[in-house]
């Protein structure tokens, strides 16, 4: 809970500071969005550390292919740092670039979800096969 409450102050004052700096240096704005959306990322490792290990012993647990987490954790990274770089961008002033950077992640998410695609198709279809058998 305190590390919820280090973000909010870090963000309201970032949030101010870019507010009062916006009218008289409006380059430092993103510099503080900058700064400080990073700090934030680093704040939150700790506990992206601990919901690794949870869901990795529970993959374990379960006999579910460790695969399947690397490339969920791989998608939810790449969902959030797109999405920080697209509100970078917006703040910048350059949102046709941010639509860019959102589709360039999506394509991404994509290209790593096909194989996991690609094993339920398996298992759906071994389903079938087997119930069309009886």
């Amino acid at each position: 809970m305190a590390s919820l409450f280090k973000v909010i102050g870090i963000a309201l004052t970032a949030a101010a500071a870019s507010l009062l700096l916006r009218t008289y240096r409006p380059e430092l704005s993103v510099q503080i969005a900058v700064a400080a959306g990073t700090l934030l990322l680093l704040l939150t490792v700790d506990e992206l550390k601990v919901m690794s290990a949870f869901l990795n012993d529970m993959f374990e647990r379960t006999g579910i292919k460790t695969e399947y987490l690397k490339a969920m954790v791989k998608v939810l990274g790449i969902a959030y740092l797109a999405q920080f770089a697209a509100d970078l961008c917006r703040d910048a002033g350059e949102s046709a670039v941010a639509g860019k950077v959102e589709l360039a992640g999506r394509v991404m998410i994509l290209a790593i979800s096909l194989p996991i695609l690609g094993a339920i198709l398996e298992l759906v279809s071994g389903i079938v096969t087997s119930y069309a058998a009886v």
